[in-house]
């Protein structure tokens, strides 16, 4: 079916294109001989000049494209950073505050005071974690020690 409508449009359409009839041998002739009598017909002058026109104005819409493009990207990229920037959690605890005194100089001795305070709690949880290590050395010797007593019977029951 559907092969037959595709029969039926070609046939339409070539009853469609009205062409004129086809030259006789006098009228063809004819044609040949001005043909060869006159000169060769000439494209337009300025015919070079538009095409090369056309094709500069071509490359310039492509570059002006490439650079909105380039612009855009470099714009979404802006907006997505910043957009992380104000929604990502920030540390209550200020930890690059310098505090000014009315002065407007550095007050050292709170500044002094607050990385002290930081030195201590690294050190602290430095001295948890020997601590926890030699539990954990104590327990392996004494967990040694059990099994090199269990060793020690079970040769002698033998």
């Amino acid at each position: 079916m559907i092969h037959n409508i595709a029969e039926e449009r070609k046939k339409l359409n070539r009853q469609d294109v009205s062409l004129s009839d086809p030259f006789t041998d006098e009228a063809l002739f004819a044609l040949i001989g001005q043909t060869e009598e006159s000169a060769l017909i000439h494209a337009p002058a300025h015919l070079k000049e538009r095409v090369f026109f056309q094709l500069d104005e071509e490359r310039k819409k492509r570059k002006r494209r490439q650079l909105f493009s380039y612009r855009a990207k470099v714009l979404v990229g802006m907006a997505a950073a910043l957009t992380v920037l104000f929604l990502v959690p920030v540390d209550d605890r200020k930890m690059f505050d310098v505090p000014w005194t009315d002065q407007g100089t550095v007050d050292m001795d709170a500044w002094e005071q607050d990385i002290m305070e930081r030195q201590q709690d690294i050190d602290r949880t430095w001295m948890r974690y020997q601590k926890g290590q030699k539990r954990a050395e104590t327990r392996t010797q004494y967990v040694w020690s059990i099994v090199e007593t269990i060793e020690e019977k079970t040769d002698w029951e033998d």
